[in-house]
């Protein structure tokens, strides 16, 4: 991190590798929001998912969007104006996170930005004080998702995680029926996406007037410019480790583990490759992996043009009595004679999800922890990773919960972290 009056360095070495306990709530730390008050925002990065919790955000009674932060000042710029034809109040603009992050009148942050930034403006905004509400995935590497969770915990801050699908009703029921027992022991899960396709080519040009490059780049190595990484960030390892593994694999994983009630595998193995031709990019588009957990077994499905049953993407559970279905419209559940009947949920309103919004402000109310806790969205994240590094060192890994580390594999352990560009640290 660039030298500034915050000296907060996480040593990896000692945090990485520690699992803590899920606290209740974390009511030591009093809220300095009133239970009727609004929770005055920040926003950090103001693209696509950005744009969608900014334009649910500006109209919420519950909160006031008082700052945006975009490195390409532009972008802030358009949303500043969008906000202020929203409700009639112009938010302040920021292009560095930090300036926002100094200022004292913020209760929490939103930090939707490319996944490689979420771990340093998640840690550094729990520093300054803020309640933090950080996009999925929540990291790139496990080393420092667990750095997250520590600073979480060690500054005493709410941190929602964006998985809204645990605030969605038809999760909701799905699981009292997969927790119930009417579908007798769980034995099997499995969740699949069909979606892939990071675009092609990759042309090196001068950034566009008002982007800091490098600012956006940030711990990631130091590359030219080009649009393709710009806007299609998630084809490239450097900013998104698995493209679709670690975009819906978190949402979908999220609610394996939900469902299992378990939150990590005890081995991994995966196959994959990229079959499109997309020149540049190094995540791969096709990914199948296997998940042993205690009890159950787990896969993952990832391809072009894939499908159940018409399905883009979904989730399985498998009992011995009968098996679930589920995504964000309905779940369904097989055979007919277990006589649980098809859910049909609202339609998905917005993907920044209010009700996981109002879910996060009532957290930093009363201190209780919220749907979507840190370590939960970690340990999901993790699973994911995991896949991703069994894909890369073409074997199976077995796994350590309570160490976080692959047992008995060093080269496999290096994928756990990686290296900041200078000036940049954890």
């Amino acid at each position: 991190m660039p030298q500034s009056r915050r000296k907060f360095i996480l040593n990896l070495s000692q945090t990485a590798g520690v699992a803590t306990l899920l606290p209740k709530s974390l009511r030591a730390y009093a809220s300095h929001v009133g239970i009727h008050d609004k929770v005055r925002l920040g926003v950090i990065g103001c693209g696509g998912m950005g744009g969608r919790h900014i334009e649910a955000l500006a109209v919420d009674p519950q909160c006031e969007v008082v700052a945006l932060c975009d490195v390409f000042k532009p972008r802030y710029e358009n949303w500043q104006g969008k906000v202020k034809e929203l409700n009639g109040k112009k938010p302040d603009g920021y292009q560095d996170f930090r300036n926002l992050l100094d200022r004292e009148d913020i209760d929490a942050i939103f930090v939707p930005t490319p996944d490689h930034w979420h771990p340093l403006i998640t840690i550094l905004g729990c520093e300054a004080g803020k309640d933090v509400y950080v996009e999925k995935p929540v990291c790139p590497t496990v080393a420092e998702g667990r750095a997250m969770v520590e600073a979480a915990r060690r500054f005493g801050r709410i941190v929602q995680v964006g998985t809204q699908q645990r605030s969605m009703p038809v999760f909701q029921k799905a699981m009292e029926v997969v927790h119930s027992g009417r579908l007798g022991q769980i034995t099997g899960a499995g969740a699949w996406v069909g979606t892939n396709d990071w675009g092609v080519g990759e042309t090196p040009q001068d950034p566009p007037e008002g982007l800091d490059w490098d600012l956006w780049l940030g711990p990631a190595p130091k590359v030219p410019y080009s649009p393709q990484r710009h806007y299609g960030f998630m084809g490239w390892q450097d900013y998104a480790r698995g493209g679709q593994l670690t975009n819906w694999g978190v949402h979908l994983m999220d609610i394996v583990h939900w469902g299992i009630q378990q939150d990590a595998p005890l081995n991994i193995q995966a196959i994959g490759g990229s079959y499109r031709h997309h020149p540049g990019a190094d995540n791969y588009e096709t990914i199948e992996a296997i998940f042993e957990y205690p009890g159950c077994n787990v896969t993952w499905e990832q391809r072009h043009s894939n499908s159940h049953a018409g399905k883009g993407y979904g989730i399985r559970f498998n009992g011995t009595e009968g098996e679930l279905f589920v995504d964000r419209g309905t779940f369904k559940v097989r055979p007919a004679g277990l006589g649980i009947e098809e859910f049909i949920g609202e339609p998905e309103r917005s993907w920044a999800n209010p009700d996981h919004h109002h879910n996060f402000f009532n957290s930093v109310r009363t201190r209780e922890l919220p749907a979507a806790d840190i370590e939960q969205g970690f340990r999901s994240t993790t699973s994911v990773l995991l896949a991703g590094i069994a894909l890369k060192t073409k074997r199976k890994l077995n796994w350590d919960r309570e160490t976080e580390t692959f047992i008995d594999d060093e080269a496999a352990n290096r994928h756990l972290s990686r290296p900041y560009r200078s000036p940049w640290r954890l």
